[in-house]
Parts: C-alpha cells; structure tokens; sequence
C-alpha cells in the first residue's frame, strides 16, 4: 500500500529515482545545510493538493477581517488536519537525521528557505493567498507567509516551541531552543525566542535583516484550536393559546473555520423574559452535536416546547472540547432569521 508521504533524505552522493504515478504529485528537492547537501523525494496526494486549492471558502474569514486589530489566523493554514501525515512525516524524517532540537531546527529551516521566493499576483494572480504546507511543497515557491506556514508546521510536529512574529508587510518566526548563540532574541512570557527569516537562503538563527532590525512587531502564540462560527439561526413557533406551551423549532447553520476537527460539540437553549442579567426562563434544554470537521458547514435544527411571548428572547451556548465558548441572545417574534458576524 503506497504511503501518503514518501520522503528519503539522502546524501548528494546517494541515487535518488522516483516514478511518476496517476494521483500523485512527485516532488524532488535539494538543499544545504551546515556545510552538507541534502535531497528528499515526495510523492503528495493530487486529490489533496486540489483540495487545498479548490476547497478555501472557509478561509474568507481570515482574508476579510474587519475589525483591523484582529490579525490573520495563520495557524488555520498551519495546523490544518487534512495534510498532517504528510507534514508530519516530513519532520519526522528530518528528526532522524538531526542529534539536537537546534539541529532540527536548522534542517528544516534550510530546506524551507531554499525554496525560491515567488510573489502572489504573479504566482497565484492574487494580491493575497497564503498557500498550505501542501501547496508550497508542490508549487515550489512562495513568499514570505507561505514559507512561514510551512517551517511552522515542521516545527510544530518536531515539538519546537516557536511564536509567529507580524512586521510591518512582513511575516517571520522565533523559535526557542538549546544550543543558539545568537545575541538577538525577543522575550515572550519570559521566554527568549531567536528570530527565523525565511524567505531566502543565507541567514541564520537569530540573526534580523537590516529592513525589520528596528521594527515594531507583534507576537502571536500557537492558537491550536478550531474558529467555530454560527452562520445563521433561525427560531420558529407554532401558534398556541396565551397559557400553552407551543411547538418550536430551532435551526442553527454552524461552520468550523479550522483548523482541526471541533469535537465534543453541546448546544444549551434558553427561551426567557426580561433582560440576561435579570431573565425568567422559560424553557431549556440541552442537545448533543457530532464532531465537524475543519471547513465543513452543517445546518442543525432542535424541537423544543415553551410558552411564547411578545418579549420572549432565546440564548444558545455552544461549546466543546477544543473550542472557545459561543454565545448568542436573539429577540422573538414568533419567527425570526438573524445573520450576524461572527463570534
């Protein structure tokens, strides 16, 4: 059975041969590092590699953002699920061949920069589009936020602690381990991480090109945990006397924006009067929700019964193993569609 990944890293010297195969990107690669040459071969899905390509609505969320503080969630791209078992045979391949996480660090980082720069409107014909770890593979470019993406999902499955580092129209890591003598670092939550470019050949840890030297930046840490969003929720009675409960039914339009699989998904209603702070409640309930996974959209509707009022309103809370709390108040007359931004 061929594997998703198969990578040999090889000395120069070595014969390296593949063979092309229908469904299957070959991929062959060489580079330098410490003084020593370096190829690898990869065979990578097509079908994944289109997916990627293809399947990126789910991803307009990180593209439009609205509110300008709010940056790009690229660990939506680097830790998506789907190409984990080629990513993470990778890194374990370059682990083989390193003695130290400073080694490792320096493979990976090498073959990352290696890769040649390419910008987006003449690579893509997109002001902006950040390419998955897939996609820079195959592609064999990228520019600066791609190659982040991809060194940041090596070091990610090696266990390389590392934070995301914003520039002004830049974007660079830091990565924090043994062994680096590098003078220049920045301080974290009291942790010293070392500088990364990526973006060619030639620099090493620690070291800052003279560009981004004095430049203001901003530090983001690993966000490991899928956006979940309600796209949209609908309420809907039936008409029953004053002092009757009535038939409702509740419909809710949930979107994992990634990355990973939600898991562990709750959905509590209320239905109440008065204010949130100082609410009757008329009725609730619980519901169980199966897992969705990353970019998948699902519309869930839920029965409940409850007395209804000109000034009823509903709350749902959503919650999960690996996501943060949802909330959401909606006025009711009866029958209401609401489409809000998301949470």
């Amino acid at each position: 059975m061929r594997k998703l990944l198969h990578l040999l890293i090889l000395m120069l010297l070595t014969t390296t041969t593949s063979a092309q195969t229908d469904g299957w990107y070959t991929v062959r690669h060489s580079w330098d590092c410490n003084g020593k040459n370096y190829s690898i071969e990869l065979e990578i899905s097509e079908e994944l590699y289109d997916y990627y390509q293809n399947e990126r609505e789910h991803l307009a969320y990180h593209y439009k953002i609205e509110d300008a503080e709010t940056p790009v969630n690229f660990y939506s791209f680097i830790l998506s699920d789907y190409d984990r078992p080629f990513i993470r045979e990778l890194a374990d391949r370059f682990s083989e061949r390193a003695f130290t996480d400073l080694d490792k660090v320096n493979l990976a980082m090498t073959f990352v920069q290696s890769f040649p720069y390419a910008y987006d409107d003449d690579s893509k014909g997109e002001e902006e589009y950040v390419r998955y770890p897939i996609e820079t593979l195959v592609d064999g470019s990228g520019d600066c936020e791609d190659k982040v993406v991809l060194l940041a999902s090596l070091l990610y499955e090696m266990d390389i602690d590392f934070v995301l580092l914003s520039l002004p129209e830049h974007l660079a890591l830091a990565v924090r381990c043994d062994g680096v003598l590098a003078e220049r670092y920045i301080v974290f939550r009291n942790k010293r991480y070392y500088y990364v470019e990526t973006t060619m050949e030639g620099w090493q840890i620690g070291q800052v090109p003279p560009d981004y030297a004095f430049s203001e930046v901003e530090v983001y840490p690993s966000l490991a945990m899928p956006t979940l969003l309600v796209r949209e929720m609908r309420f809907e009675s039936q008409a029953a006397p004053v002092f009757e409960k009535a038939d409702c039914s509740l419909k809710v339009q949930l979107h994992n924006l990634g990355p990973g699989r939600a898991t562990g998904l709750q959905l509590h209603v209320w239905v109440y009067e008065g204010s949130p702070n100082n609410a009757k409640v008329i009725a609730e309930a619980n519901f169980n929700l199966d897992d969705l996974w990353e970019g998948m959209r699902r519309d869930e509707s839920f029965a409940i019964r409850s007395f209804i009022k000109e000034n009823t309103k509903i709350c749902i809370e959503i919650t999960g193993d690996n996501i943060e709390l949802q909330h959401f108040d909606l006025p009711l007359n009866h029958s209401k569609t609401t489409r809000r931004r998301p949470f």
